[in-house]
């Protein structure tokens, strides 16, 4: 790749900048690499835009052939040299920008396609000869409607944080098709017997600005087809950290990556148990690796919201990045342990690398959907207040599946810490940290998060029993035990507290933060949801279908409703339940099965 002696001096002068300009984009802080590497690439598209329909321009009236193929490959060599400038300085900040977008000579291609039809719709009903002058005002003017909407791109996207609402950028594509308006008809008020009209050519020209932005935001590299594996290797730079992906177990880390057919992405965080001790992690309570080409593989899941073949599903067109998760800590923490057992807890090292990956192939999507099921329900809570810094002018909605942060104080005070957890929340938010000391849990942080972000929408869902070994009732029955062993078998123990608290919780949340939280509470024992397909059917015990809840909780609709289940312990074909004859509080009741927590009925520990 070609570098200028221009990108080498600005690559030798960035070096020692290099943390700084990782940092995560705050108000205030210096653009991402990535920002600033599509940002000069945008600018580079608005000149060549420009230079490109002057030699056009030119040519209505001179005829000379020559002269204009040889602007357009002088601009061509400046489109060429504003790209790789780009990408040198985003390689010195310990970004490769060259991947995130298109290439220069894609670009190019894109542009001359469009400018070909430009001409052609401007010449069609000249006379060259005699209309020449005409035509090339009306070229000019298109030229540098180009330039200006393709600049104002330019200097949104380098500074999100700034035009959050993209109003300033919107002010000045207003301006500038305005002023294109006024030379049409002024180039047109004569003798210029063109067909072309000014809203035709002014949409080719913003398709030009829709083909660009798409291709350097939206990384054309990612395959469109299938999930691609990723597998990060040795320390990584970012956000002014050295990150070191690992499993638990010390085995390679790897996650998958899909691109869509719209700027929305989905930032999906798997489950797979927790644990916190020598007891816990000797114990299968999590998943210790990543199987790429097995269960983990994304390409492999074929129902619920993980089918994206599936015309009702709201996520099918979107871009996904899945984040596998195997370091038994809910992706957040950071602390290598010898329980005896030695155990990496690097969660939040792989999660952040998957961000670091995310941010720079997918630069600024409309909207955020932060989710993911059980131990990944609170990788989505804990990970959504910085994702929000990584791209601050997209929507964000945050939906936890089977997480609802039913704990026991004493796991807060004495095992918790052994994730390391505190030491990497948002310092932007210090009050965090104040509700993982003062007792308030998951409905304290909640209530912090929600009000730090209003315009995002948080929401829980959970079934009301939820059930298994290493459903939310299992963890929980250990906890309420003191983590002794028998207790994570008989998980049906812990039903009926579990469902005390975690409604207890979810209505108490609900009603301090009415504006931009909301629960859905489930008929049944099933453990999360995001895989099912009664996504898209279930409605027992008087219940919206699942997909229709999150469609609602997508367009802010009034739809997006505390919801509730009636005959809430019916539990539904599949669901979790312990073996013949039924210890309470699970009954037979003539055909059906369900979970009796009245008083005489329930077993309450």
């Amino acid at each position: 790749m070609r570098t200028s002696g221009r990108a080498l001096a600005l690559r030798l002068a960035l070096a020692p900048c290099l943390a700084a300009l990782l940092a995560v984009g705050t108000a205030g802080a210096a653009p991402y690499p990535t920002n600033t590497c599509v940002s000069g690439k945008q600018k580079a598209a608005a000149r060549y835009c420009k230079a490109a329909l002057q030699a056009w321009s030119s040519w209505e009236k001179s005829q000379n052939a020559a002269s204009r193929d040889a602007a357009l490959a002088t601009a061509a060599t400046g489109l060429g040299n504003g790209w790789s400038d780009a990408e040198a300085e985003s390689q010195a900040a310990g970004v490769d920008c060259a991947d995130t977008t298109l290439s220069a000579a894609a670009a190019r291609a894109q542009i001359d396609a469009a400018v070909d039809g430009i001409v052609t719709a401007v010449n069609t009903g000249l006379t060259l000869l005699g209309d020449g002058t005409c035509g090339s005002k009306l070229l000019k003017a298109a030229g540098g409607q180009c330039a200006n909407i393709l600049k104002a791109e330019s200097k949104y996207i380098k500074a999100l944080e700034r035009d959050r609402q993209g109003t300033e950028r919107d002010a000045t594509i207003a301006k500038s098709s305005h002023k294109f308006a006024a030379m049409w008809r002024k180039a047109t008020r004569g003798a210029c017997p063109t067909t072309a009209t000014d809203t035709d050519v002014a949409g080719r020209v913003d398709a030009i600005r829709t083909g660009i932005v798409r291709d350097t935001t939206i990384s054309p590299n990612v395959d469109a087809t299938q999930f691609t594996t990723f597998a990060p290797t040795g320390t990584i730079d970012y956000a002014g950290r050295q990150l070191t992906p690992v499993c638990m177990n010390g085995s390679p880390y790897y996650y998958f990556a899909k691109r869509g057919s719209v700027n929305k992405l989905v930032v999906y965080y798997q489950g797979g148990g927790a644990c916190w001790e020598q007891l816990t992690c000797s114990l299968p309570a999590c998943d210790t690796n990543v199987n790429p080409s097995g269960s983990d593989n994304p390409n492999n899941a074929t129902t619920g919201f993980a089918d994206i073949a599936n015309p009702d599903n709201p996520f099918r067109d979107w871009n996904i990045v899945f984040v596998p998760y195997c370091s038994c800590d809910v992706h957040f923490g950071d602390s290598a342990k010898d329980y005896p057992l030695h155990v990496e807890h690097r969660g939040y090292h792989n999660s952040r690398v998957v961000e670091k990956w995310a941010r720079e192939h997918f630069v600024n999507p409309e909207v955020v959907f932060v989710t993911g099921s059980s131990a990944g329900a609170y990788g989505a809570w804990f990970h959504a207040p910085l994702l929000h810094n990584v791209w601050p002018a997209s929507q964000f909605d945050v939906l936890a599946d089977a997480g609802n942060g039913v704990i026991t104080q004493d796991f807060l005070n004495t095992y918790f810490p052994n994730w390391n957890f505190v030491a990497n929340l948002p310092p932007e938010i210090p009050e965090l940290a104040t509700v993982l000391s003062n007792g308030s849990g998951i409905p304290g942080y909640t209530e912090v998060v929600a009000a730090h972000f209003p315009q995002t929408r948080w929401a829980h869902y959970a079934t009301a029993y939820d059930g298994g070994s290493g459903g939310q009732t299992g963890f929980y029955n250990l906890m309420l035990h003191g983590n002794f062993p028998p207790f994570a078998l008989t998980w049906w123990q812990g039903s009926c507290a579990f469902n005390m608290v975690m409604r207890a919780q979810a209505i108490a949340t609900a009603a301090a933060i009415p504006s931009n939280y909301r629960y859905y509470i489930g008929t049944g024992s099933r453990h999360t949801m995001w895989g099912s397909n009664k996504v898209y059917t279930d409605t027992t015990g008087g219940v919206p279908t699942i997909v229709s809840w999150v469609d609602a909780m997508l367009d802010g609709t009034p739809a997006w409703t505390n919801v509730e289940c009636t005959n809430c312990g019916l539990l539904l074909p599949g669901d979790p339940r312990p073996g013949t004859p039924f210890p309470p509080p699970f009954e037979q009741v003539g055909p059906d099965v369900i979970i009796n927590c009245s008083p005489g009925g329930a077993f309450l520990d």
